[in-house]
């Protein structure tokens, strides 16, 4: 054997030129005859004729020859052996014994003479080996020679030890390659689709393995290094994800056919589940702690390329990548709508609002090609802020109507018609209001009334032309009344100016966060028409409108159905949060009356939806 590898020239038979049936006298005199040739060294020739003569160390090299092949089929093959004429080999032996065959393929694995073709004879011929016919031969040989003949246990043994050593001679010639890792995944692939029990590739691929240790402690130590850059906070992310990646292409490059062997025989491997660990806490800290979703996202999704074999993980990994996509988004839509979000939040907190200013932020927003829904949605919610907690229905209407009026973008048609309704709503109320300071002059309310008819529609707009008549007959009589006010609240029945914008059509808010977990929290589900729930402020006795009653009479039923479906440890944690949440907020507090009990009838209607609600909220746990 030479450096490990098995090695058919070192053979004692081949060195003294002896058949299996030479006896001791015929030993002695090819050691002579070998002395006399000079060809190798006496050292060499004493190692030979000791091989011969000790009946454990012939078996050795018994199986370790040429077994069951004529003198001329032996002269042939040391000839091609000689020449180093592979194919010719591998076609001169497919019909030779399988032991013969698999020690003539073994010899030229070890001397780097290698192709796939090779490999694959190889294993065929390990799977296809017949120890009761070699035991047959041998201990006929012996028998004629001399020798003690070879029980079944010693022959099983001495071929364990033979196939070792021929799949260490084959994971070398693997590694003589330039690209090692690509040509063990072809065999490795192949093999266990013909016969995956096959306990000669189980001894090729632990061979591989252990050749391929250096390589892979290499590429763990500089994704070590890469992972303690990326923990400084000045650090350039982009390059060290891409790093990264490019490391775990190496490690694939190496360590895939161990992976894909291993996960064929229900394992997982634990060097790669290590790396994979290792980087998806730093995905995780790049997420959670510093909010950097697109790498996070991209160093994800390097991970599920590179060890979809591990199963236990692999599902985990395409919900990070699923997660971190959905998060990443978020982030570029926060940042882009960041100056429109930042606007509408100042002038939340600034009264009168700055309407121009806000106005031409949204106008700067969608020229630069945003998204118009959402854009037209983050002002939405300002103007119904304003009208509902503030007040002022007359600002509240220039926001829409400012938007509306934009020539640079218009809103999707479903979109555009609720806030056509809501503008209109918005604008009776604030004439409403006009219309009752002018009591009494009736110039003025007929010029209101005039205002309120460019938006009115159907039947609100025949009750104010009859109204506007009436004010005009008024004026041309000189008869003004101090109740004529009483006869407008009579006709315009239909306005309730606290209640109707306390429940708007379609409210959409568009609030985008920077989310801190792979799976973010979750929220109750779009508020749908006439049912606008806003989350109360931190606070105890407060005076809440009708979409924070909403919130807390809602969210109280879905935290009630969320009780019931808690049963892990996590799930127990989340849901304690989300009361601590909810008693800050609604464990006591003021409404008008009749609101509370309006808004319990709601979620009787809703009871369905309110629990659906709470299963997806407890499914994304």
């Amino acid at each position: 054997m030479n450096n490990g590898c098995f090695d058919l020239t070192s053979s004692a038979f081949h060195i003294l030129k002896a058949g299996y049936d030479a006896n001791r006298s015929d030993i002695a005199e090819l050691v002579e005859d070998a002395e006399f040739d000079e060809v190798f060294e006496p050292q060499k020739i004493q190692r030979a004729q000791q091989s011969l003569l000790a009946p454990n160390a012939r078996l050795e090299q018994e199986i370790s020859w040429l077994p069951e092949l004529s003198q001329a089929q032996t002269t042939n093959v040391l000839s091609l052996v000689a020449s180093g004429d592979l194919e010719a080999l591998i076609e001169t032996s497919k019909h030779a014994p399988e032991l013969a065959k698999a020690n003539i393929l073994a010899h030229f694995a070890g001397t780097g003479n290698v192709s796939d073709r090779l490999f694959h004879a190889l294993v065929s011929a390990w799977d296809e080996i017949d120890q009761e016919n070699i035991l047959i031969f041998l201990n006929d040989n012996r028998l004629s020679a001399g020798f003690p003949g070879i029980e079944r246990p010693q022959m099983r043994n001495a071929l364990v030890e033979l196939e070792k050593k021929h799949a260490r001679s084959a994971a070398v010639g693997i590694w003589s390659l330039d690209r090692p890792g690509e040509v063990m995944d072809r065999i490795v692939e192949a093999e266990l689709r013909r016969h995956p029990a096959s306990s000669f590739l189980e001894q090729f691929v632990r061979n591989y393995d252990t050749f391929s240790e250096p390589d892979l402690a290499r590429i763990s130590d500089e994704i070590d290094k890469v992972i303690s850059e990326a923990e400084n906070t000045d650090a350039n992310l982009e390059a060290l994800v891409t790093k990264a990646s490019d490391l775990l292409d190496r490690w694939d490059d190496v360590n895939q056919p161990v992976q894909v062997y291993e996960q064929h025989q229900g394992h997982e491997e634990g060097r790669s589940k290590r790396i994979y660990e290792k980087l998806r806490s730093l995905c995780l800290d790049l997420a959670n702690n510093r909010s950097e979703f697109a790498e996070a996202r991209r160093l994800s999704e390097a991970l599920l390329r590179t060890f979809p074999e591990l199963e236990s993980v692999a599902e985990v990994l395409k919900g990070d990548v699923a997660a971190l996509e959905n998060l990443d988004e978020q982030q570029k839509l926060h940042e882009e709508y960041k100056p429109l979000i930042d606007a509408c939040e100042a002038a939340k907190t600034k009264l009168p609002t700055p309407v121009s200013t806000v106005l031409k932020v949204f106008k700067d927003t969608v020229s630069k090609g945003s998204d118009d829904p959402i854009a037209f949605n983050i002002l939405r919610d300002l103007a119904l802020h304003i009208n509902n907690d503030c007040n002022d229905p007359q600002t509240a209407f220039k926001l829409l109507d400012g938007a509306l009026t934009f020539a640079g973008a218009r809103p999707p048609k479903e979109l555009g018609k609720t806030l056509e309704e809501e503008r209109a709503v918005l604008h009776r109320n604030w004439k409403m209001n006009e219309l009752e300071k002018n009591s009494g002059n009736l110039t003025a309310m007929s010029q209101t009334v005039d205002d309120m008819l460019k938006y009115a529609r159907g039947s609100e707009r025949s009750e104010l032309q009859q109204l506007k008549a009436k004010l005009d007959r008024k004026k041309l009589g000189k008869k003004v009344k101090w109740g004529i006010y009483a006869s407008i609240a009579a006709v315009i029945g239909f306005i309730v100016i606290a209640d109707e914008m306390d429940k708007p059509s379609n409210r959409s808010t568009y609030q985008p966060s920077a989310p801190r977990v792979a799976t973010p929290a979750p929220t109750p589900a779009p508020a749908t028409s006439a049912t606008v729930e806003t989350r109360p402020p931190v606070g105890q006795g407060l005076t809440l409108n009708r979409s924070q009653i909403r919130y807390c009479v809602f969210q109280g039923q879905r935290l009630e159905t969320i009780r019931t479906l808690t049963t892990t440890n996590y799930q127990i944690d989340r849901f304690n949060g989300l009361i601590d949440d909810f008693n800050s907020r609604c464990s006591s507090y003021r409404y008008r009356s009749g609101v509370l009990s309006s808004v319990q009838r709601e979620a009787r209607e809703k009871a369905v939806d309110l629990r659906a609600d709470a299963r997806r909220i407890v499914a994304s746990w």
